[in-house]
């Protein structure tokens, strides 16, 4: 899903407001990568049509091309006799995996409303389309999977993490006091 480009159809105007209510369906208080879950589980599930797309406010060409990536890794994976496994719903699993795969993208929430990476202390802003967008995240730490620069520096599909999770799976210093 993260290599898909907006699965979310948003249009502007009163259509835009009812698209956004569809898409608050799928919404995961954690963040952006569990909403792509969510969104990509229930077309499994209960779409695998443009006309469910449509009714959902979710783009059917990059559902279906979501769906043909991950068999395509699914084959690879067999291919290299690489365990297949699954977070069977578990969300703490899961986000400990984005951690894993992404700790060098690990951000910490500021008063201002900005983030700074873990890596480099650059400033970085939510990009509006982010579940998080308008969200503080409990922990106040976030792992990201994408930097864009326009005027300012956002990052985009961001999911809420614990601070520890980036030591323990990432060995990224976060700053944070250890406790003993």
């Amino acid at each position: 899903m993260a290599s898909v480009q907006d699965v979310f159809v948003i249009p502007d105007g009163a259509a835009g407001a009812l698209a956004e209510l569809e898409r608050r369906k799928f919404t995961a208080e954690e963040g952006d990568h569990l909403t792509l879950l969510n969104a990509y589980n229930a077309f499994v599930r209960y779409g695998r049509s443009s006309s469910w797309c449509k009714n959902h406010a979710l783009s059917f060409r990059g559902m279906s091309r979501a769906v043909s990536i991950r068999s395509q890794l699914k084959k690879y994976m067999q291919r290299l006799n690489l365990p297949l496994e699954s977070c069977q719903g578990d969300g703490k699993r899961l986000r400990k995996c984005l951690v894993a795969g992404y700790s060098r993208n690990g951000a910490r929430w500021m008063a201002d409303g900005t983030y700074r990476s873990v890596r480099g202390d650059q400033v970085m802003h939510v990009h509006p389309t982010s579940v998080l967008f308008t969200r503080k995240p409990a922990s106040g730490w976030v792992v990201f999977h994408e930097m864009e620069e326009t005027k300012k520096l956002q990052i985009r599909l961001i999911t809420e993490i614990e601070p520890d999770w980036l030591l323990e799976y990432g060995n990224v210093a976060t700053g944070k006091k250890a406790s003993s």
